[in-house]
């Protein structure tokens, strides 16, 4: 499976965009759907580039909540770019999205990647590329510089997760509006 997803990282990088440096490529591949970049942008946090994020899909869109809604194959891309982020920091951004994005419905939520952070083995430097990749009937699989770390079952956590971004508070609105193909 992991040789799969490789080969998809690889083979959507002939066609690429570049932003803040952080090169993407313009589709990936997930269950056998062609998803393409929609849009990207650079999230700032006291005054640093902390990273680059592309969102994918089937088919170009600006509506956010259509987007999060939708059961079907997508993907986010979040390359790190600064050294600041540490695997700590990186777990408390996104429990911290996650909580902002859930709403009273994060006690639902807040435990679903306490495996993910268990791993020992799991740091993150910069450079490093995590990809979430939605997969109707499967759930979210998160991966790390290619490698799979956990499967997240339900189009419910999707749509908390995509609302980090997405939401009507969403982490940075900068961001959201990259991500839609606004700016």
């Amino acid at each position: 499976m992991l040789w799969l997803v490789a080969l998809c990282l690889l083979a959507g990088t002939s066609q690429a965009t570049e932003i803040a440096g952080v090169t993407l490529a313009r589709q990936l591949e997930a269950a056998e759907t062609t998803l393409l970049l929609n849009g990207a942008g650079v999230r700032n946090k006291y005054f640093l580039r902390v990273y680059v994020a592309g969102l994918y899909l089937p088919a170009a869109s600006h509506d956010a909540q259509a987007i999060m809604n939708a059961d079907e194959p997508q993907a986010m891309a979040v390359h790190i770019t600064s050294s600041a982020i540490t695997r700590a920091r990186f777990r408390d951004t996104i429990q911290e999205g996650l909580q902002q994005s859930a709403g009273d419905d994060y006690p639902r939520y807040a435990h679903l990647l306490d495996e993910l952070w268990e791993n020992d083995s799991l740091e993150v430097n910069k450079g490093d590329v995590f990809h979430y990749y939605y997969i109707p009937g499967e759930g979210t699989r998160f991966l790390h510089n290619g490698a799979l770390l956990e499967v997240i079952p339900g189009v419910d956590f999707k749509r908390v997760l995509f609302g980090i971004y997405l939401g009507e508070n969403p982490v940075q609105a900068s961001l959201k509006k990259a991500l839609l193909g606004e700016d």
